[in-house]
């Protein structure tokens, strides 16, 4: 279950989340229940506009057939309590089985979960093929702690990829912004080389940074995601992106269901992104094959 066979083709959302109905109705009610107070400042800020969609798996499924979007990974969220996690894995798990064809489930961890490892091979045995997406700053650790290493070492083993959260460290502030220190990174590739790591948003353009040859060794399992990216910076990024750190190592991901383009967009769409990425960068038919599923496909166990 969850394995990979005939997908080489494919178009796949690397980064995307999904709620059950009960926490989009009303997820006022559902973070105070959970105490999920981070969350919920980031879904419905209190001094702005919401840049939260909220979508059905029913019309997610609708969103991506009109997109051409055969699959999408269901990221799990940095929540603040290990039982929100355990809750948000147990959805996944739900959704990956209902429509196995449809979905990828990454897993949600915590530092403080209480037996991480059972929790990583009930998962791996419900078919997940994954971690992410990984905040481990913003519920109040680190990586670098022996409770967080000991499930990069199971990621190690069972051979999944990890999706990490990560922000810039200029540039505006927002409700919920934590750091996620560039040298942490550095330091988990360094511990675990073999581990393949998901910088997402861009990786916060952390990947620049692999122009420095000293450095760039380290880089050699890291992986960008672009999910949020018309949020954050403008579309020149994509071919600069692709000329610094190569085609192979970029993954489409749209952080559905974000409102990505919020001056046009009422309801999130995969389409739009999509569209935007193939023409802004001028993609060849190999660069688009490649970020528009075949590279997360190498990183996925077989």
């Amino acid at each position: 279950m969850g394995k990979l066979h005939d997908f080489s083709m494919s178009i796949i959302d690397a980064h995307t989340h999904r709620y059950p109905e009960e926490v989009f109705l009303d997820p006022s009610s559902f973070a105070r229940r959970q105490k999920e107070d981070l969350w919920l400042e980031l879904v419905k800020p209190s001094d702005r506009k919401s840049l939260q969609g909220w979508s059905s798996g029913e019309k997610m499924i609708s969103d991506m057939l009109v997109a051409k979007v055969e699959r999408a990974v269901l990221q799990g969220w940095y929540w603040q309590n290990p039982s929100t996690c355990k809750m948000q894995n147990d959805w996944c798990a739900e959704w990956i089985s209902q429509d196995p064809e449809k979905f990828i489930g990454f897993v949600s961890i915590h530092s403080e979960l209480e037996r991480p490892l059972d929790e990583l091979k009930k998962r791996h045995d419900q078919g997940f093929l994954g971690i992410g997406e990984c905040h481990p700053w913003a519920q109040g650790s680190n990586i670098r702690t022996e409770k967080w290493m000991k499930q990069m070492e199971f990621a190690c083993q069972a051979k999944w990829p990890v999706t990490f959260h990560v922000t810039e460290p200029v540039g505006h502030d927002y409700p919920g912004k934590v750091p996620t220190p560039f040298e942490d990174f550095l330091w988990l590739a360094q511990k675990l080389p073999e581990l393949q790591i998901i910088l997402a948003h861009a990786g916060g353009l952390f990947p620049f940074y692999e122009l420095n040859p000293q450095i760039r060794p380290l880089f050699k399992n890291f992986y960008y995601d672009l999910a949020a990216c018309p949020l954050l910076y403008e579309p020149t990024l994509y071919r600069k992106l692709i000329e610094v750190v190569g085609h192979e190592k970029i993954l489409w991901g749209t952080d559905y269901p974000l409102r990505i383009f919020p001056s046009s967009q009422k309801v999130p769409d995969f389409l739009t992104f999509k569209t935007l990425l193939i023409e802004e960068a001028h993609l060849t038919e190999s660069e688009e094959c490649a970020i528009f599923g075949q590279n997360l496909i190498s990183l996925l166990p077989c």
